[in-house]
Formats: structure tokens, C-alpha cells, sequence
């Protein structure tokens, strides 16, 4: 018997995630909408308008009969009244296939509230993941951690999202610290990565915390976005924008040390160093005129990606009402 489930139940939550949430978040994916159509770049069939002109759906122009134009093309009465060979040009539509990068580095091992930052990020990535498989895109992903890289192919599949799942469960499930460890990789490996699996034209979402996105990836940002379309997903856990009136102990699993929430300069201090960091990654996005979306791990994590990729804006107003639940078999 079908059952309503509220899009804050589907809301992935807890310290790792896990397989059957993630799979259910293909509920949502009909009410998605990954990106705006635009023109792109690839050179395979599917639902996006692209500069490439031959015969597709989409009128494009009239202009003069050049050699080797498809003769199918001439436009009759154009010709018959100018006097001179004219074709009909159009808009062919291509695919475009979508690479989900996820941050599963140990500082996404943390969260305060609802969820760890690797929960919410596992679980834009299914989200999306479902949302172009529904929109017949070619899904892969690009899973980053602090020692490896591991690569999902695109495939227009659902084995390929449910592979992306089953390898963050993994990965994020080995997690333990969210202090990095010696040697970790920085993200500018994983942009450098991206930039040689991607083919012209593929949309790209990168989903991270964002701690080391600074002018270090420039240079890789630069040649990325060069021939691919990249949307920022940041994700931020409260406690890492002030500090609370409380006193907290810290703790890396070897050693162990006391804050004093109520230290005033110490709180105005640590806020002044957060809102400085988070405005560098907002400045660099704007110098490579990437979108930036922010996702806070304490809210429930299916109205945010409704209120940014929602094909309609999910009814806030009525919690309980039927605008805000989907039906689940």
C-alpha cells in the first residue's frame, strides 16, 4: 500500500550514511531540475540545445545555400521569392553528461546537529545522481578521499547511480577522524582529476565543505571550467561559524583540549577567521563565475534541494500538507 513520507523524513541524517536512504531519495528526483536548459557542448544526442546546426527539432535560421548543405534543408518559398537558394538551419540537441566530485576527505567526518557534512554531501550526490537519470543524462561520479580517487563512469543507468551509492557508504563508513591526516590530498588533485575524465560540455557539481578551495585551485579551476559547466555545492556545519556560550572540550582521538565559550574576543575571533575563509571561496567562485550553493547540515536536507533545483517551491507554509510529502510504494 502506497504511503506519504515528508521530504524532511527523506532527509538522510546521522553520522555515516547509509544505502537504503540514499536509494530513496529517488522519490524527489522528478521534482529536480539539475540546471537550466543552456547550450552545450557534447556531441551526443539527448535533451539539451547545443551550437552544433544540422537537422534537429529547433528552427534556427534562414541564410544563403552553401556547399555541402543537406539539399533536404532548402527552404522552397524563401528561395522561389528572393530568387536565390536559401536552407533552413536548426538547433540539434545533445546530452549532457553529469560528473557528481564528493568531498569524503576526514573533515567532512563532523557535524553538530542532524548530520555529519559526508551524510549531507552522500546524499545531494544520490539526489542528483537520481534527478539526471530521470532527466536521461549519463550519470559518473568522482569520489575524493584523503588517499585515493574513486571513479564512477557515466552511464545512462541505474547501476551507475546505485554504484555511486554503495562506494560513498563505503568510503564515508571508513571515516574516523575529521582531523586530515598527514599527507592528505588537496582538492586542486581532485579538480586536476575532473578536468581529464570530463569531456567538453559536462556539467560538473562539486560537493565539499569547501575548506581548501582557495587560490591554490585557480589555475585548475581555470582549465576545468574551460570547456565544462561547474556548479560549487558547499556544505557547513553550524559549529563552524561561531562558537557557542558553552564550553566545549575537543578532542582528535589522541589528544584533548578545553575552549571557553565564554571568552568573548576568543568567539568574535574564531567568527572573524570563518566569515574571512568563507568569503575568499565566494570571491574565487565569482572570479570563475561559478554558481555557489550553500547546504547547512542542521536543516533537513530534501527542502534545501528544493529550494534550489525544485522544478516548484516546496510548500513551507503547511508542514503536514501534501505539498510537502511524496508518495513511497
Amino acid at each position: 500500500m502506497p504511503k506519504a513520507v515528508s521530504h524532511i523524513e527523506l532527509s538522510p541524517r546521522g553520522a555515516y550514511p547509509e544505502v537504503t536512504p540514499l536509494v530513496k531519495l529517488r522519490y524527489i528526483a522528478r521534482q529536480l531540475q539539475m540546471f537550466q536548459p543552456r547550450l552545450a557542448r557534447s556531441d551526443q544526442a539527448g535533451g539539451l540545445l547545443t551550437r552544433y546546426r544540422g537537422r534537429g527539432m529547433n528552427f534556427e535560421e534562414v541564410r544563403n545555400y552553401q556547399a555541402g548543405d543537406d539539399v533536404r534543408s532548402i527552404d522552397w518559398r524563401v528561395t522561389a521569392r528572393t530568387g536565390e537558394t536559401h536552407t533552413k538551419l536548426y538547433q540539434e540537441e545533445r546530452e549532457r553528461p553529469v560528473v557528481i566530485l564528493v568531498d569524503l576527505r576526514s573533515p567532512m567526518f563532523f557535524g553538530s546537529r542532524r548530520a555529519f557534512k559526508s551524510v549531507v554531501a552522500s546524499g545531494i550526490a544520490a539526489a542528483l545522481g537520481w534527478a539526471g537519470l530521470h532527466h536521461s543524462d549519463r550519470i559518473g561520479a568522482i569520489l575524493f578521499t584523503d588517499d585515493g580517487i574513486d571513479t564512477v563512469r557515466p552511464r545512462r543507468s541505474h547501476h551507475a547511480v546505485l554504484a555511486m551509492i554503495h562506494a560513498m557508504v563505503e568510503l564515508a563508513g571508513e571515516l574516523r577522524n575529521p582531523v586530515p591526516a598527514p599527507g592528505s590530498q588537496p582538492l586542486t588533485v581532485l579538480l586536476e582529476e575532473a578536468r581529464r575524465i570530463s569531456r567538453p560540455g559536462t556539467a560538473l557539481f562539486l560537493i565539499s565543505d569547501c575548506h581548501d578551495l582557495d587560490d591554490s585551485c585557480a589555475q585548475a579551476l581555470y582549465l576545468l571550467t574551460r570547456h565544462a559547466d561547474l556548479q560549487v555545492l558547499r556544505i557547513t556545519d553550524p559549529l563552524e561559524l561561531n562558537l557557542p556560550r558553552e564550553s566545549l572540550t575537543i578532542s582528535d582521538g589522541r589528544q584533548r583540549t578545553f575552549l571557553n565559550g565564554n571568552n568573548r574576543p576568543l568567539r568574535e575571533h574564531f567568527a572573524e577567521r570563518q566569515a574571512g575563509a568563507r568569503e575568499a571561496v565566494e570571491q574565487l567562485c565569482r572570479r570563475h563565475r561559478l554558481p555557489l550553493l550553500d547546504f547547512d547540515t542542521s536543516e533537513p536536507l530534501v527542502p534545501a534541494l528544493l529550494s534550489y533545483f525544485g522544478t516548484r517551491q516546496p510548500d513551507t507554509s503547511a508542514r503536514g500538507s501534501t505539498a510537502d510529502k511524496v508518495v513511497v510504494p
